[in-house]
């Protein structure tokens, strides 16, 4: 049985709703509640305590009290449903903040609802005010926030609410729990309940992962790169990237989508694929001194001992293949063998080197590439 709900929010309830008390007063006196002129003279004076006070007075199910209050009244009377942990994801917006202080007061005053928990998290660069910040950073944030809760509760554990915030917002919430197996809710203000978007079973190819790991992984650190620093690019990471012309150059950076398939790599696989210790471990081997760059003999000693999981290590012929850093980690095909393979260079003189595993599946292969990269890589 589910427990935990991840909530988008948006500005309904103070703009749509709080702000238009009076003249709905006015219009229509039976739209709003009978202490209207209490809500609105918190919501103006920004008396937040005032606030909660006064909506835990007013029908959850009214539409006053907004489209995130609404959603859990609804859910709340799902059957396969028993809400413990509740946690609100709100703009990088004074407006956000302050909707995602009430919306925590309130529901921590709710007692009939017996919460463990309910707390807000603000989403760094998630605003209107800077199209190029949300699209890149904002929406990723989003991503890697839900992942936290997920990989926390884990995903049978968890349902996403995706009713309140801004359209791509809420489009990027459906598609992070169809992705990851986790169901999505939503309710339009004119739908008398909430609908779901069930999980999907959608096949992620992480082969793309795992060939392109030490890039990835720069991208996911916010790095950008020009289409001359790329150079060969493989075709299958342009849908995980973003165009941004820099200088009359086209640069590349990762968008919302290759955060979900990042995100999705660790959740699906880091909780059931280990990778195992090495039996029969055996000191790295080099070749001729001569072709090493200085430090990497060092590097490749350090990486083997500070990881059990790999058997060995051993050098491989180096052909001058370009690279953004001088360390990374990536799967390279061998005629029809897979190799996880190093990378060390040393202002333009290089070295390759071969990590072995115990077990050299393809997603054992992919996981070791991506904890390296993350571990080692500049």
């Amino acid at each position: 049985m589910r427990n935990t709900l991840i909530c988008t929010v948006g500005t309904s309830l103070f703009e749509a709703n709080l702000k238009n008390l009076r003249s709905n007063a006015d219009r229509n006196p039976a739209s709003v509640p009978a202490n209207w002129s209490a809500l609105l003279g918190a919501y103006q004076t920004k008396n937040w305590i005032t606030l909660v006070n006064e909506l835990l007075k007013v029908d959850p199910s009214s539409r006053v009290c907004g489209a995130e209050i609404n959603t859990v009244e609804e859910m709340r009377k799902q059957k396969w449903w028993s809400l413990e942990n509740l946690y609100f994801l709100v703009s990088d917006t004074v407006e956000g903040e302050n909707t995602g202080q009430v919306l925590k007061g309130y529901f921590a005053k709710r007692a009939d609802l017996k919460l463990k928990e309910v707390d807000f998290t603000k989403i760094e660069k998630l605003q209107d005010t800077n199209p190029q910040e949300f699209k890149t950073h904002g929406l990723r944030n989003l991503v890697r926030e839900i992942g936290k809760y997920l990989q926390r509760f884990g995903t049978e554990q968890v349902a996403i609410d995706a009713t309140g915030g801004y359209k791509a917002q809420i489009a990027i919430a459906v598609v992070v729990g169809q992705a990851l197996n986790v169901p999505v809710y939503y309710k339009h203000e004119r739908f008398s309940e909430i609908i779901e978007f069930p999980p999907m079973p959608i096949a992620l190819d992480y082969d793309i992962l795992a060939e392109n790991a030490d890039i990835l992984s720069d991208f996911e650190r916010n790095q950008t790169f020009s289409a001359t620093e790329l150079g060969e690019m493989d075709d299958r990471l342009r849908v995980f990237l973003s165009e941004v012309p820099i200088d009359n150059e086209v640069h590349f950076e990762l968008n919302a989508i290759g955060q979900i398939y990042l995100t999705g790599f660790r959740l699906r696989y880091l909780p059931r694929v280990k990778l195992e210790e090495a039996e029969n471990r055996t000191l790295p081997t080099f070749g001729n001194d001569h072709h090493y760059p200085p430090g990497s003999k060092e590097f490749v000693n350090k990486v083997w001992q500070e990881n059990s999981w790999i058997t060995t290590i051993h050098s491989i012929p180096y052909g001058g293949q370009k690279g953004i850093k001088e360390i990374g980690f990536r799967v390279n095909h061998q005629g029809e063998e897979r190799q996880l393979v190093a990378t060390f260079k040393h202002d333009d003189f290089g070295a390759k080197f071969r990590i072995r595993l115990p077990d050299e599946t393809n997603v054992k292969l992919a996981l070791a590439a991506d904890r390296l990269n993350q571990q080692y890589r500049p």
